[in-house]
């Protein structure tokens, strides 16, 4: 279990998550006062996208999951600083918190993006998108839930494809490379993905979703 960040000001402990307070499964409703669609961020980063996503979706309720303790706690006060109400933040490992703390067919969406690839063998373990992700985060997404991948890792992406391909019963939504994103649509993307996109770096991803959601 994780505690709480050790270096964060009082105005941002408000949205770290005390799960050694929560029952299994949690409670939505009870976390954010409120019902709504909800949707978790694998990975944060330092907070770019979730705080401009969560903005832009007032109507959900987010939770933003980094295991970096830098990160986090850019992330953490940056969602803080615009008032977020609708984000909550753990330093929980992704996996451990789908397993045990998020109640079947509760998500709207989970985002994914630019998670580590693990490169070297001896940390493939560590990988987000493995055989054991799809069959774990089927059942947690509500009807019409959807999964949205990005990397900058063109073999990481090939394996992230190919983990949903083979488990089967997933229908894939769009896929391929990513345009670049445009203001115009309300686009908003990672601090990683703008870093990629500067030094030229080519943009895969897609969204997928359990074909008897479609």
């Amino acid at each position: 279990m994780t505690s709480p960040h050790p270096n964060l000001p009082d105005f941002a402990r408000s949205l770290e998550l005390s799960l050694d307070e929560l029952a299994r499964p949690l409670d939505w409703e009870a976390l954010f006062g409120r019902s709504g669609p909800n949707a978790i961020e694998i990975g944060t980063g330092n907070g770019y996208f979730i705080a401009a996503e969560a903005a832009r979706l007032p109507r959900f309720n987010f939770i933003g999951i980094e295991r970096d303790s830098t990160f986090y706690a850019k992330m953490v006060k940056r969602c803080a600083r615009a008032g977020l109400a609708n984000v909550r933040t753990t330093r929980l490992d992704a996996l451990e918190l789908l397993r045990r703390w998020i109640p079947r067919q509760s998500l709207a969406r989970v985002y994914c993006y630019f998670s580590d690839p693990w490169h070297k063998r001896r940390h493939r373990a560590r990988r987000v998108f493995t055989d054991a992700f799809p069959p774990l985060v089927e059942p947690l997404l509500a009807p019409g839930g959807e999964l949205w991948f990005k990397t900058d890792v063109g073999w990481y992406f090939n394996l992230a494809v190919t983990v949903f391909r083979e488990r089967g019963g997933w229908d894939f939504l769009e896929i391929g490379r990513q345009s670049p994103p445009d203001p115009a649509r309300g686009d908003v993307i990672t601090n990683f993905e703008r870093k990629a996109r500067e030094a030229g770096s080519k943009v895969w991803g897609f969204r997928v979703t359990p074909d008897d959601a479609v």
